[in-house]
């Protein structure tokens, strides 16, 4: 029995790179680089980041299959392949599954399946499964795809790894917790908050940490707290004000090689929410968080704004988070 169980441990960590979806064919010229920025998964995200992303990579009006796109899971199987092969009208999709157990020989592998792609997605999971692959080949071939103007991005756990600092959700896995914004409030230095820099270093994602399903989830406290954090802990040397792209579930945000982003929506979902910190916080240990910030939600279907300099032209609210009081935020920054 111990010989059958060790057989089915091998076999759960082996890394498999699936047939490929349509048929690869060489692009000459990429129009990139670019972004794509989902607040879920790909299946969650507007078909019309797809057809963006088609449109990024040949620079044409999208009517001609074209672009190969590499998926990066760490679990799950290709389950967004021939969705986002139809969809986005491309050449070819591929997914590669390289589980949190495989060898740094194994997850160096898929450096030349990567190296051919024109577009690299990371799926939805536990991003603490992709933080490990920093200063892998594979990390490595990623950047290459972006230098040469092909697009990166991801969803859910995918977008948010994307950022200058990932809330990386290691200790929280160690703990076998997750962060909330009810906790994360009542408790700021809570030891399940962790981060990762380094692993990207997105031109338009500068002093920027990423988070996910922010309106479906209440998020933005969390996202608010992570902020505090990062100055309190000098998770940036020397940085003084650093912010926050929170996007919700449904909704995407698609980043030129100029750096101004456009959000795509589905019907219902809230766009996107920008947050600058830039006071250094009081976190008195033991006590709950609170803390003043300045939010713009960009939130309305082919809404623009320049996120490489941090600027849009919808107005900055000033939001306190008081993880003492009921309701924590004054005001509401879901409201209107």
């Amino acid at each position: 029995m111990v010989g059958a169980a060790t057989s089915r441990t091998q076999a759960a960590c082996q890394f498999t790179i699936f047939p490929r979806h349509g048929t690869y064919e060489a692009v000459a010229h990429l129009h990139g680089p670019g972004l794509v920025l989902d607040g879920g998964g790909m299946t969650d995200a507007p078909e019309s980041t797809l057809r963006w992303l088609h449109r990024r990579l040949l620079g044409d009006d999208g009517t001609r299959r074209g672009g190969n796109v590499v998926i990066l899971r760490a679990s799950d199987a290709d389950v967004d392949d021939a969705r986002s092969f139809k969809a986005g009208n491309f050449a070819s999709v591929q997914t590669a599954l390289i589980p949190p157990c495989s060898t740094k020989e194994q997850i160096d592998s898929v450096a030349p399946v990567v190296d051919k792609a024109d577009a690299v997605y990371f799926a939805g999971g536990d991003q603490a499964n992709y933080v490990i692959w920093k200063g892998s080949a594979l990390i490595e071939a990623v950047k290459r795809v972006y230098a040469r103007g092909g697009v990166v991005g991801g969803g859910s756990a995918g977008l948010a790894i994307q950022g200058a600092v990932v809330y990386d959700s290691v200790a929280g896995d160690r703990l076998n917790v997750e962060t909330h914004t009810k906790d994360a409030v009542n408790n700021p230095l809570e030891p399940r908050i962790s981060f990762t820099t380094g692993l990207f270093a997105w031109p338009a994602l500068t002093d920027t940490i990423t988070d996910t399903h922010l309106v479906v989830r209440d998020r933005i406290g969390r996202t608010i707290v992570f902020l505090a954090r990062i100055l309190h802990d000098n998770v940036l040397p020397g940085v003084r004000v650093v912010y926050g792209l929170g996007i919700d579930e449904g909704s995407a945000v698609v980043v030129d090689p100029d750096g101004m982003a456009t959000v795509l929506n589905v019907p219902g979902s809230h766009g996107a929410y920008l947050i600058r910190a830039d006071t250094m916080p009081q976190l008195p240990a033991g006590k709950p968080f609170k803390y003043t910030v300045h939010v713009s939600h960009i939130g309305a279907e082919g809404s623009r704004f320049d996120l490489l300099h941090k600027q849009t032209t919808q107005p900055w609210r000033t939001v306190t988070v008081d993880g003492s009081r009921k309701p924590i935020y004054s005001p509401n920054p879901y409201s209107p």
